[in-house]
């Protein structure tokens, strides 16, 4: 029997038995923030609107998909004798926690975690601050240790004890901390750094990996985040896997979009030969690109030609700065490098996929995507973005258009080639009031990520695609979402819910493909 919450305030004994699978439920909370927008948006229920009070809806509505966020997922997990809720997020690697000795109005809305509650507590580095950086917010906290149990399942994990919390996003969160699952690049990271590893050590899981399942309907109860084995009961199909294409991000290449089976032809693959496969696209002297990769050297053009400080080979897996900066390319090598000149005159040789161009592709001509568990629409450059929205074709007062012929979306992968389906269901939000049919995509143009540009896929895929990630074999696997308990009687019913984003504040819903004249909003 796996050690249980008594168990964790005891000084460690035995390793557990090796359990298979751990299963945390997820949580969907509202946010406590007060207001008339978030209570109007929990008041509302099923039926026809008219009249004004549809045009205030209509209004209130869009104000709400563009800048609201309101419910967010979370599960719970123990620190030594005490419970938390925490949010799983694939796009930090520690896990924080509010201390006792915090004072910051986000840890007084918040249980704090006290290492005097806890027997075998290890002393905490107080002199070894850390400051943990988010899309819309920081933490500043000392190296804690303590145990740590999921699902009744314990290992003695490092994690960051928070004594200063930003007000956004967290003083309104209904979750008390975060527990990162990103696959770590800092040179001080240990074993005990990641919850997931710890795991592993401490011969609970058998294997570093994770799967969330995201329900349609958030009151259903039914998500959760599974560790060390998938339910494939949460599968329609096989897993489709694809291998990472960044060193410690789930992020992974795509090699074009499609709109109703026609590719929005986004990056042009013509030029030199590719050791990945395929072509090289062609980047001209003097094409400005975004660089991600830091000052790491600098040489100067004809140095490279008899040094090889400076020149970084495509297969390079070590450190790379997250600071997005800019640059110009100055020559290109038939190896599939080029030489670019950072903007204080630095030149460095790298591949070009660690470049990114002002279309949103990648030197290479691939397309990064991002899995992020905490981001609330499908994100991306800009450029990207606007030629899917002008592809799929679909205004706001969609009264008049053919909802039934909206078309597909595929993510074809470039490692296998396999594509990934979103349906209208899962990428469009669609309303029907009596005085018409409203459409909001759930897309969204932002800022370039610290690896340079990228599709955020968030939770409208990830409920549409049940998940795997795995740490060991640096891959994720994807499968259909099997939504088997809200398939009867629900699959004609819009469904609508406001979805919380730490990067950057948004509104997200998912929705069945068929319409009917009422608004689902739970």
């Amino acid at each position: 029997e796996a050690p249980t919450l008594g168990a964790a305030a005891r000084a460690p004994g035995p390793r557990a038995p090796l359990r298979g699978r751990l299963r945390v439920p997820l949580r969907a909370a509202a946010r406590r923030q007060p207001g008339p927008q978030w209570r109007s948006l929990l008041a509302l229920g099923s039926g026809t609107r008219s009249g004004s009070s549809a045009a205030a809806w209509r209004t209130h509505y869009r104000a709400v998909h563009n800048g609201t966020h309101a419910i967010e997922y979370s599960g719970a997990l123990q620190v030594g004798n005490q419970t938390f809720s925490v949010i799983f997020d694939t796009g930090s690697d520690r896990l924080i926690i509010p201390g006792a000795g915090c004072t910051s109005k986000a840890c007084q809305t918040h249980r704090l975690y006290s290492s005097n509650k806890s027997s075998i507590a290890s002393p905490p580095s107080e002199l070894d601050l850390r400051k943990v950086s988010f899309g819309a917010g920081h933490v500043v906290g000392f190296e804690a240790e303590d145990r740590v149990c999921l699902d009744g399942a314990c290992a003695q994990v490092s994690f960051v004890e928070a004594l200063e919390e930003s007000d956004q996003p967290f003083t309104d969160a209904a979750f008390d901390g975060v527990l990162g699952l990103s696959l770590t690049l800092r040179s001080s990271a240990t074993r005990k750094s990641s919850v997931l590893d710890a795991l592993v050590d401490a011969g609970v899981i058998a294997h570093a990996q994770f799967s969330v399942f995201m329900a349609r309907d958030f009151h259903s109860g039914l998500s959760e985040i599974s560790f060390g084995a998938a339910d494939l009961g949460h599968a329609a199909e096989p897993s489709i896997w694809a291998r990472l294409s960044e060193p410690g991000f789930w992020q992974l290449s795509l090699s074009e979009l499609t709109v109703g089976g026609k590719s929005l032809g986004l990056c042009e693959h013509k030029g030199n030969a590719s050791a990945r496969g395929g072509l090289e696209p062609m980047l001209p002297n003097g094409t400005n690109v975004s660089t991600f990769f830091g000052k790491m050297c600098c040489r100067t053009l004809s140095e490279f030609e008899h040094e090889e400080r400076c020149q970084y080979p495509e297969t390079y897996t070590g450190w790379r700065s997250k600071t997005v900066d800019s640059g110009t390319v100055l020559a290109q090598y038939s190896d599939g490098r080029v030489a670019v000149k950072m903007h204080d005159g630095c030149v460095q040789k790298v591949p070009r996929r660690w470049l990114s161009l002002p279309n949103g592709c990648r030197g290479d001509g691939t397309i990064e995507a991002v899995l992020d568990t905490g981001s609330s629409l499908i994100m991306g450059p800009r450029p990207i973005v606007e030629k899917l929205l002008g592809a799929i074709g679909v205004k706001e007062n969609c009264t008049n258009q053919d909802l039934g012929g909206l078309p597909a979306l595929a993510l074809t992968l470039r490692d296998g080639g396999r594509d990934l389906i979103l349906g209208p269901g899962d990428y469009m939000d669609i309303l029907s009031l009596e005085d018409g049919v409203f459409c909001w995509p759930h897309f969204i143009a932002a800022p370039e990520t610290g690896k340079g540009a990228a599709l955020v896929l968030g939770m409208p895929f990830l409920r549409a695609y049940y998940t795997t990630f795995d740490a060991e074999g640096k891959r994720v696997g994807f499968a259909r979402a099997k939504h088997k308990q809200e398939q009867a009687g629900r699959q004609a019913r819009l469904r609508s819910v406001a979805l919380h984003s730490r990067r950057p504040p948004s509104f997200d819903s998912n929705l069945a493909a068929a319409l009917r004249t009422e608004h689902w909003a739970g």
